[in-house]
């Protein structure tokens, strides 16, 4: 069951059930790598997400983690489904011209071009996650409903949280689309 949807950035993209898939796959699995981080790191943090239900507690922080590891996952998958090809083409070009990045990249891209160059831009959207969802829109959430707020809430624990969150999310989406 293969649709065309119109991705945030109006790029056209084929989903499929496998995409779908894969995307669940990796952002549980990178929510669970950013939970590790968390409860280690940063237990405000979490506090912090199971207040936006009310919840202010390590258990509901965990637990909505996920949620919010899944929903986050798919505007990422309606970018890279519709822009993927065009950025490994660029990532294996600018491999070529520069020898430092050879010695790097090329056995990485050899075993994983997807897995490798997904993994990269599931970093940078991570970043772009814990800056934008956790450190603006979790506050402003939080201020609206009258919940505890925690500025700056977004420490280099929690940020490095979000970007392991996206670089597994993105590691585990790439790996599985090469199969």
């Amino acid at each position: 069951m293969e649709r065309t949807i119109r991705s945030l950035f109006a790029i056209e993209t084929d989903i499929d059930i496998g995409d779908i898939e894969a995307i669940l796959g990796g952002s549980l699995f990178g929510a669970l790598q950013a939970n590790v981080i968390l409860h280690l790191g940063d237990l405000e943090a979490l506090k912090l997400l199971g207040a936006t239900v009310g919840r202010p507690t390590l258990l509901a922080g965990a637990g909505l983690l996920f949620v919010y590891g899944v929903v986050l996952a798919f505007p990422f998958l309606a970018f890279v489904s519709g822009s993927i090809n065009a950025f490994v083409t660029r990532v294996i070009m600018l491999s070529r011209n520069s020898s430092l990045l050879q010695k790097v990249l090329v056995p990485l891209l050899n075993v994983s071009a997807l897995g490798v160059t997904l993994f990269a831009l599931g970093q940078i959207y991570g970043l772009l996650v814990g800056v934008v969802f956790f450190g603006v829109l979790v506050q402003l959430w939080l201020l609206f409903i009258g919940g505890p707020s925690a500025l700056p809430a977004l420490g280099l624990v929690s940020l490095f949280a979000w970007m392991t969150y996206g670089g597994m999310m993105g590691l585990v989406y790439g790996l599985a689309m090469e199969r």
